[in-house]
């Protein structure tokens, strides 16, 4: 059985339902109740949530500071790491070395990586553009009045589109911004005018990581793998019919593209949001060969699992390609394997109490 959400929780999670209609609601306002179905991992799932998300920078000093000011990320940890089997074989090089920074909000944490000799491919890998490939950006919601966005603007990161933040749809108090920061990693800030939800009261938390999100040019192979790994046949859409696909010049002035059309996917890993976004108007192109996991941009996304062999095998089956055995790593075993996009994705077995365990987060960052 699952906890009981408080009715405070509720009510947040239906004003951002109502919120992510809104998206799609440029163009249309009357999307049905089976577009914007939330999904959620099953009890008996192998998978238990999202460890860490894990970002190639080239300067940890600088990347802490505009995260902890902007957007109250906190240093929980800061190690170095070498004569690692595990980021040798990632890496498809001997004597990786590589500086990490843990860096958590209330419901998930980036693991910042800085390599201290990156390979002549990664210094030559531009950084992933707002159509992908792979993971394109990270999006935190924050209460407005955190000045989240301007913050991060103030400490370095430069808007993608326009600089004014948009508001997609005049009846929901939410505003939106494509910002990237000095490695080219974007951030999609959402600003939520808490106070105009009329809310029974606010919510106890006024930022979080609400999704990681990636750019597939066959959402309907991705949205497979996925929906049968974490075991979510019946899982959230907007956008996937021709008549109703997302568009609008305020999404243009966001993302800084013009005229794009698009659709997308969502899975709740738990204490994450998974988006999946596929472009109808900017194609987005799969490289011939995996990016370089020292190639500063979103790098993989480590999922928490109770069953490594049970893990493996649901991974295998769902279509995905296992690429490392098993190896020990933060205090527990992990194996990496990649989706049919070649995205790195992390499956490890750690103490529930471990640094890196989703356990440490009690659900969305929603209370």
């Amino acid at each position: 059985m699952r906890p009981r959400l408080s009715d405070a929780r509720i009510a947040w999670e239906r004003a951002m339902l109502t919120i992510r209609m809104g998206l799609a609601a440029v163009g249309a306002l009357a999307l049905s109740a089976c577009c914007v179905q939330t999904s959620q991992l099953p009890d008996d799932s192998v998978i238990k949530g999202v460890g860490w998300v894990g970002a190639t920078v080239t300067d940890l000093e600088r990347t802490e500071k505009l995260y902890a000011d902007a957007i109250d990320l906190q240093v929980v940890d800061d190690s170095a790491i070498a004569q690692s089997a595990v980021l040798d074989a990632l890496a498809g090089r001997d004597g990786v070395e590589v500086q990490t920074r843990m860096m958590r909000s209330v419901n998930m944490q980036i693991r910042f990586m800085s390599f201290a000799s990156p390979s002549e491919k990664a210094q030559a890998t531009p950084p992933v553009p707002v159509q992908g490939p792979g993971f394109m950006h990270m999006c935190y919601q924050v209460d407005q009045k955190t000045q989240t966005y301007e913050k991060f603007l103030e400490g370095g990161a430069a808007f993608l589109g326009k600089k004014e933040m948009q508001q997609l749809n005049p009846r929901n108090p939410v505003y939106y911004s494509y910002s990237t920061d000095f490695d080219g990693l974007i951030a999609e800030i959402e600003h939520v005018d808490v106070a105009a939800l009329d809310l029974p009261q606010p919510p106890k938390n006024e930022r979080r990581i609400r999704h990681l999100a990636l750019a597939t040019p066959d959402i309907e192979r991705l949205t497979d793998f996925y929906s049968v790994l974490l075991g979510q046949p019946e899982f959230r859409r907007l956008g996937n019919w021709s008549f109703l696909r997302l568009e609008g010049e305020k999404i243009d002035a966001v993302a800084g593209l013009d005229g794009i059309v698009g659709e997308s996917a969502f899975f709740q890993i738990r204490n994450l949001e998974l988006e999946i976004f596929k472009f109808h108007s900017h194609p987005t192109q799969l490289p011939e060969t995996p990016r370089p996991l020292d190639a500063p941009g979103y790098n993989m996304i480590v999922l928490d699992v109770s069953d490594l062999d049970a893990a493996r095998a649901l991974f295998e089956h769902a279509g995905g390609t296992i690429v490392t055995e098993p190896m020990a790593m933060d205090g527990g075993q992990i194996v990496f394997g990649r989706d049919p996009d070649k995205n790195l994705i992390g499956l490890q077995d750690a103490p529930t109490d471990a640094l890196v365990s989703s356990r440490n987060f009690k659900n969305t960052g929603i209370e």
